[in-house]
């Protein structure tokens, strides 16, 4: 498990070449989180690297200035809690906040589990709106401050990369892993021309990016 780990920053940390990765790099940026390791998911986490399989995910992502998620057990034990904040380009002031719940595996025969969501509710301006279309979300082995995962829709799917808040702000250690994460896109067949990539600086809908630096500020 260390081993692995440890190939996986290293791929992901380094800057390549242009070259299509092989399968053995594939077959290591492509390794699924173990179930029992789902706990690793949890907490507040910040959107910094992300794309798109489809034209309208590219106009998301690209029109968005921070997107910051929670993942949060609830006391059932068996349910996670997700609610995505997100800011757009050009409504600094407007919040949309997506919402839904994901069931925990019951199933401890199975090494990876994909997590489903049915329901999505959609927040906007005090207006609440609820899509019935279907998600699915898998998530991948990364470094500790680190999520990383697939989120997939009846239509299109998004990689989406994530650092832990609190370690988000250092945009030129975000940067060595760009490269990686690109090879990990055409691993599992995203393309990567249209990336999303956090600038650090960019404040969240319902919090600032540097509490104590803008304290100080004042």
């Amino acid at each position: 498990m260390y081993a692995t780990k440890t190939a996986v920053l290293l791929l992901l940390a380094v800057i390549s070449s242009n070259a299509e990765p092989t399968a053995e790099e594939c077959e290591t940026l492509g390794k699924r989180l173990p179930s029992k390791d789902l706990q690793k998911i949890y907490g507040e986490w910040v959107l910094v690297w992300s794309v798109s399989d489809h034209d309208k995910g590219h106009d998301t992502l690209l029109n968005c200035s921070s997107s910051h998620v929670e993942f949060k057990l609830l006391d059932d034990k068996k349910t996670i809690e997700y609610i995505e904040r997100n800011v757009y380009l050009g409504s600094l002031d407007s919040c949309t906040t997506y919402s839904s719940n994901l069931t925990t595996p019951t199933d401890e025969t199975t090494e990876h589990h994909t997590l489903k969501c049915d329901v999505v509710r959609v927040e906007k301006d005090g207006a609440v709106q609820e899509y019935n279309d279907t998600g699915a979300v898998d998530f991948y082995q990364s470094c500790e401050d680190c999520l990383l995962m697939v989120y997939k829709t009846s239509t299109h799917r998004f990689l989406l990369s994530y650092k832990r808040e609190g370690s988000h702000r250092d945009v030129e250690q975000m940067k060595t892993a760009h490269e990686g994460l690109k090879k990990l896109a055409e691993c599992l067949k995203f393309p990567h021309d249209k990336p999303f990539a956090y600038d650090g600086l960019a404040d969240f809908c319902h919090k600032k990016s540097a509490p104590a630096e803008a304290a100080a500020q004042s």
